[in-house]
Formats: structure tokens, sequence, C-alpha cells
């Protein structure tokens, strides 16, 4: 059974009545201001995410149990507008029920990136070609024939909530990122421009371990939730020059990690990066990844209903 197009996330921004399916990609019981339990739901399908509440009279806790994450739920209920005239649209459930897999339409659910892969993937491989540091070159070199690492690469999404946050964000957050790396050298000719451009290829490979996600739904593994993945990108780069042997001066694997551990731009922003940038090309790229972040993250809210 397809989806109408009236019912997709995307179209949900006036009050009315819906019956239609989602994603329960989420769930959470939380306690209203009269002491009565509710449920929130976090809802997808392929073009966004909208927040849900049901309020059941009683048994809250029984319904919420009974629930199955990462499943496909017909949702009858009604789109709501809180405060009115805010622009802020959520779900008021009445009830929902589990879909047969032979009910819906996959595809209907599955959230991918819009932008051209080919294009984006040869991006990249421009750009290492560009590359005239011989130990950068080989780095990148080695990640990106290695098809097991670009098969995952490829297809990872960014992020669970905030940006790039589908199947193929990785790749495309990577690029772009890439792509404002490169206007910055526009700029200032003075940074080393092979340094910073591996440096945005390479950031968040991490995200390959510190995610589990499958067609329809994201979550943080336990890997990631226990190291982040700006350590495990630095790991992941250690190991690769260890294992395929690459030579490279000490000091420049130091500048390189040292641009990825601190990405997130200073300590005290708490947004996990272990230390500060202090050169260049390592404030170039916290700032150009906070910009793609950011302007993203807005760009896919405005996409979407706002809840």
């Amino acid at each position: 059974m397809f989806k109408k197009e009236e019912d997709f996330i995307e179209n949900l921004n006036q009050i009315r009545r819906i019956k239609t399916s989602f994603v329960i990609a989420d769930k959470t019981i939380k306690t209203a201001r009269n002491g009565k339990d509710y449920i929130e739901f976090s809802l997808t399908d392929k073009t966004g995410q909208i927040t849900a509440r049901m309020f059941p009279n009683q048994g809250a806790n029984d319904i919420y149990q009974g629930i199955e994450k990462k499943s496909i739920y017909t949702i009858n209920g009604t789109v709501d507008e809180f405060p009115r005239n805010s622009g802020n649209f959520s779900i008021k459930v009445d009830s929902f029920q589990k879909m047969a897999k032979d009910e819906y339409d996959l595809d209907d659910y599955i959230r991918t990136s819009h932008k051209d892969q080919d294009e984006l993937v040869n991006e990249i491989f421009l750009t290492i070609n560009e590359i005239k540091n011989p130990h950068l070159k080989n780095l990148l070199k080695a990640f990106f024939c290695d098809e097991t690492f670009t098969d995952e690469f490829y297809n990872a999404p960014s992020a669970k909530i905030y940006h790039h946050n589908y199947l193929g964000g990785l790749l495309e957050h990577t690029v772009e990122v890439l792509m404002i790396c490169k206007k910055t050298c526009e700029i200032f000719p003075e940074i080393d421009q092979d340094l910073l451009y591996t440096g945005a290829i390479l950031h968040d490979i991490g995200k390959l371990k510190a995610y589990d996600y499958d067609l329809v739904t994201i979550d943080i593994s336990s890997e990631g939730r226990l190291l982040d993945h700006l350590f495990i990108s630095c790991d992941m780069v250690k190991e690769k020059i260890r294992d395929c042997k690459i030579e490279m001066p000490e000091d420049l694997q130091t500048q390189l990690l040292h641009i990825m551990l601190s990405h997130h731009g200073d300590v005290q922003n708490g947004w996990g990066s272990p230390v500060n940038p202090q050169t260049p090309e390592a404030v170039a790229l916290h700032h150009a990844d906070n910009l793609d972040a950011k302007v993203r993250g807005i760009l896919q809210t405005k996409q979407s209903p706002k809840n």
C-alpha cells in the first residue's frame, strides 16, 4: 500500500485528521503536568521526521512496552499545531497498528541523499588526484581503494538527528565540507591545502562505527557512545597507516590527527573536541564542518514540519 502524497511528513503542515503509516524510530515514556504518563514517538518516512504523542487514559507503560521500534505502523490521529500559528506541527495519536511486510512499500520510508552519488564520489577522487603530498595521497588511496570501506562510506548517514541523517548523508556532508575548505583556501592561500583537504575527507570516517543503521532507522552504536566518532576516526587513520605500512613523517601525522580531533571546535563548547583547534587548518576545518552542519540542519527543518 503506497502512502498518499499529502500524508508524507513534509506535507503535514496543517491541522487535520490523518490515517497513514510511519516508522516508529524512537519512543519515550514521559509524565505530563497532571501527573499522568504519556508516550512520545519519533516518527519518520522518506521525507523527514515528526514528533507524535499519545495520551492514554491508563496503561501507558503497557502500551509502551508493546511498541516495536524500527517497525512500520498505521497511525490514527490529528496533526496539530502548538502554539497556534507557530509552524510547530506534531501528531496527537489516537490509535496505532503494526503493519505486516506485505502491507507497505519500503521505498516510502527509506531516507536517502538527493544528491548524485557519482558526482560526490568523483569530487573526492579528483581531490585525491590533485593532492601533491605523497604521504597524504597514499593514505587517502589506502582508504578509497578499499572496496569494503567505500561501500560503507558511500551509504552511511552522518548523524542520528541533527543534519544529513539519512543514507548517503556522510558522503554528502564530507563533500560539502570539502567544497567549503576549497573556497577557504582560495581566500587564504597560505593554508596547507593538502593537509586541510585530507582532514576534510577523513574527519568523520569514525561514523561508520559510531552508528548502527538500517534502511529506516539510525541509532548510536555502543562504540559511538563510549568512544565518540572523533576518537574512532583518528584510530582508523592510525590503523590504516600501520596496516598499509604508509610512510608518514610523525609531525605530519600529528598535524592531521590534531585537525580531526579538534574539528568540533573549542573544548569549552562541549561539542566533543578533546583539544582546541590550534593551527590554521584545524580552525578552517572546524568552521567548515560547523557551517555545513548548521546550514543543512536548518534547511532540513524547513523541508519538514517543525515539531
